[in-house]
């Protein structure tokens, strides 16, 4: 690569190796920093460059990749670890020569990194958010078992960024993946497109469990449906159908059917199954009925000058 850059990885569970594996491999020059010594000499015994967290704040990088935990407690997300993480890299950029760029990679509530992650930053630093150094959200779309390989062979990049300036830094550690697409949006977009991915993940398989469950009980053959369905069914096939947002769904089939199996289901005592398709037609009635309230003063105007 003509212009390798210096990158801290700053978490090195599964994200972070990956990442960090993923950036060597393209040719930068990455150090692993992490809380847990065992983790550390395991990332040396691989031949990687890594250090204790502690020994952050001497490490000099053009970008700094925090990729630590935020787990879910009481139903809440745990910001802790990330601020924590935005502190050890506000005190490693005080006297930073160039201006860096922060990457935000854990998983985060919309809102996060200009809420904690920047001001924590700018307390330990001194210095000023888009002035002094740039800000990105590059959420991961990584699985844990094919990690490494999948940060290598990415089917999206996703660049969250404070500034025009710091997409641009981010952009740069890409390079090597040119034929790629990237999507440049804001910090908070970036953040929320992570959970769109994964929860239409846990949706859809949701979903065929509760259709598994229903076709069962009617003595149908979920595994044959379900396999035809693949093929058959243009939300499966197309990757962009119904990913618009904001109508509801329409036309001859979807509302007839939606609506006409739940009643056959509770004719049959089995409409305690469908939760989802309950909400599914739910949601549907909501949504129509706002685009309803929002045309109607138009219709009127319109009607007015029609006479």
């Amino acid at each position: 690569m003509a212009d390798p850059l210096s990158i801290a990885v700053i978490g090195s569970g599964v994200v972070g190796t990956a990442t960090g594996a993923g950036f060597t491999a393209k040719g930068h020059r990455v150090v692993f920093c992490d809380v847990d010594p065992e983790r550390v000499a395991l990332l040396k015994s691989r031949g990687f460059d890594a250090v204790h967290a502690s020994a952050l704040v001497d490490v000099r990088a053009s970008a700094y990749l925090i990729s630590v935990p935020s787990p879910t407690v009481d139903e809440r997300v745990d910001t802790s670890y990330v601020r924590e993480a935005a502190v050890a890299v506000g005190r490693a950029i005080v006297s930073a020569k160039h201006r860096p760029v922060v990457v935000v990679r854990s998983t985060v509530p919309p809102g996060t990194t200009e809420r904690i992650v920047i001001p924590a930053l700018e307390l330990a630093s001194g210095r000023r958010a888009g002035r002094d150094f740039g800000v990105c959200m590059n959420p991961e779309f990584l699985r844990a078992a094919t990690a490494e390989r999948d940060f290598l062979e990415p089917r999206v990049i996703v660049i969250g960024a404070l500034d025009e300036a710091s997409a641009e830094a981010l952009r740069r550690l890409y390079t090597p993946w040119g034929d790629v697409p990237v999507h440049v949006m804001s910090l908070r977009t970036a953040e929320a497109t992570k959970y769109v991915a994964n929860l239409f993940n846990a949706t859809k398989i949701s979903f065929f469990n509760e259709m598994h469950r229903a076709l069962r009980a009617l003595s149908a053959e979920p595994e044959s449906a379900f396999e035809a369905v693949a093929l058959g069914a243009e939300g499966m096939w197309n990757p962009r159908y119904g990913t618009r947002g904001g109508l509801p769904y329409g036309g001859i089939c979807l509302p007839k059917d939606a609506v006409g199996f739940l009643g056959f289901a509770r004719d049959h005592g089995l409409g305690h199954l469908l939760p989802m398709l309950r909400a599914t037609i739910h949601v549907n009635d909501e949504i129509a009925g706002l685009v309803w309230a929002e045309a109607e003063p138009e219709l009127a105007r319109a009607e007015g000058r029609a006479h």
